[in-house]
């Protein structure tokens, strides 16, 4: 079976997901704040709701999986205070139109999470002894938000087929259903779901021989501010109404100002003409009760050499050297390399990992091709500005620059010919202050290459690779 597959280094991903905890290196130095989220998490007064804000790309799911790994960690090692760890993945369940749902679908498969079981495995879950309460109450409570929940698809969807899943594992609910005398009502969803979290905080503490553990239930979720405002919003309302429960910390990875958005959309009848963003971040504040928002990460370019040259040890840390060496030596625009990389726009971790990644790909395909020899000596440095435009600016400004025209193309050829209230804002703003600068600073240096250059290396940026000749 081994000999079918090519056994290799697996290809560099951008995205992490929060259950990878294994090898986890703590490039951007947040370590720290993944034991004070921790310590939180396990304090004699811990909060429901902690949110840990940042913009995509920022560094987030990987510093809940740091926080993953440090509750295990602490268990591990035998600590009075446990954590019993869910990660709820909501893109999993967007299609099922009711992701509150699938959290207790989560829930109810809890011990597949982070096993004891597994062989080798260091960094676990404490056991909850085989017990199967706590699935049958999910099973009762998956079909109680299929009854009362406005966004069900008809018959139930595949939400109504997972607690059919979970009902087909048990041998007692079906009776306890037949007793139902009443309907359903949306009052019991909070009832119901403490005794959730309880059933597994209960199993956890008779599975535990010393009895002198306490036990917290953690669910991380991740990724939110992906799903459909509607859908996000909808959660955070399941949340705020009927899931904060005794014994349970939700941690929430999400960028902030998109949640605010969303929510400002969902009540804009309501707010009338006052649809402003402060409605939906005081809103947050009232759900989440501790926040960390993830700002610049130091050391974000070392970072992404290193990922992008693992397993292998580097010899620099700066993209400019790694360019010098990739080129074979000095080139006119080393210097300017450095500024590019400090523009704010491209210091979002995930950003910054594609442009190096890129920029590698690009340079080892170019050492190798005849027409380096035709372009300029300053192309290093074009490859790269042309890659930082491809992944935070418009399509369209990328393609007018290198057609010789645009607002970015004119400051760098002829610094001060555009007025800077014509900038825009955002990472616009920030090329064209760049451009300017680069225009007037390196003089000769570093000309503007010709339009048929930029067109050659605009098309191996997009596609890696180039058939045809100067």
């Amino acid at each position: 079976m081994k000999n079918r597959y090519i056994v290799q280094r697996p290809f560099l991903r951008f995205d992490h997901r929060i259950t990878d905890i294994d090898h986890l290196v703590d490039d951007l130095r947040r370590h720290s704040l993944a034991n004070i989220i921790a310590n939180d998490i396990l304090s004699e007064r811990p909060p429901s709701v902690i949110g840990v804000y940042g913009t995509w790309g920022s560094g987030k799911s990987y510093l809940l999986s740091q926080v993953i790994r440090e509750l295990l960690e602490r268990n591990r090692k035998g600590g009075k205070q446990q954590a019993i760890v869910c990660a709820f993945n909501p893109w999993q369940y967007e299609m099922e139109q009711n992701l509150a749902a699938g959290l207790i679908k989560t829930l109810a498969n809890i011990e597949s999470q982070f096993p004891e079981q597994e062989k080798g495995y260091q960094l676990h879950n404490p056991s909850l002894g085989g017990k199967t309460t706590h699935r049958l109450i999910a099973s009762y409570l998956i079909d109680l938000l299929i009854e009362v929940s406005p966004l069900v698809v008809p018959g139930g969807g595949v939400a109504a087929a997972a607690g059919k899943a979970i009902r087909s594992a048990t041998t007692t609910f079906q009776q306890t259903k037949d007793q139902r005398a009443q309907p359903l009502l949306i009052d019991e969803v909070k009832g119901k779901m403490a005794e959730l979290v309880e059933a597994i905080l209960d199993s956890a503490y008779e599975a535990d021989a010393t009895k002198q553990k306490q036990y917290r239930l953690v669910i991380f979720i991740d990724d939110l501010d992906r799903c459909s405002p509607e859908q996000m919003v909808r959660m955070f309302e399941w949340l705020k109404v009927h899931m904060l429960v005794e014994g349970c910390t939700y941690v929430l990875g999400l960028d902030h100002i998109a949640a605010a958005r969303a929510i400002v959309g969902r009540y804009r009848e309501y707010l009338g003409e006052d649809q402003d963003l402060a409605y939906g971040l005081r809103y947050l504040e009232k759900l989440i009760e501790v926040e960390y928002e993830l700002g610049i990460a130091r050391d974000v370019e070392q970072m992404a050499i290193r990922q992008v040259y693992y397993p292998h040890k580097v010899p620099y840390r700066r993209v400019s050297e790694m360019a010098q060496q990739l080129r074979g030596g000095d080139f006119p625009g080393v210097n300017q390399i450095d500024q590019l990389l400090s523009l704010r726009s491209l210091l979002v971790p995930r950003t910054m990992l594609k442009i190096v990644n890129r920029f590698k790909r690009v340079m080892e395909f170019l050492r190798e091709h005849p027409l380096t020899n035709q372009l300029p000596e300053s192309y290093p440095f074009w490859v790269l500005f042309l890659i930082a435009m491809y992944y935070r600016l418009n399509p369209d400004h990328l393609d007018d620059f290198v057609r010789g025209r645009g607002t970015i193309y004119e400051l760098m050829k002829n610094p001060g010919s555009v007025q800077s209230n014509k900038w825009e804002t955002g990472p616009f703003r920030e090329f064209c202050q760049y451009a300017d600068r680069i225009g007037a600073s390196a003089g000769t240096s570093l000309q503007i290459l010709r339009v048929e250059h930029l067109l050659i290396l605009s098309s191996i940026v997009r596609e890696s690779t180039f058939d045809g000749q100067l």
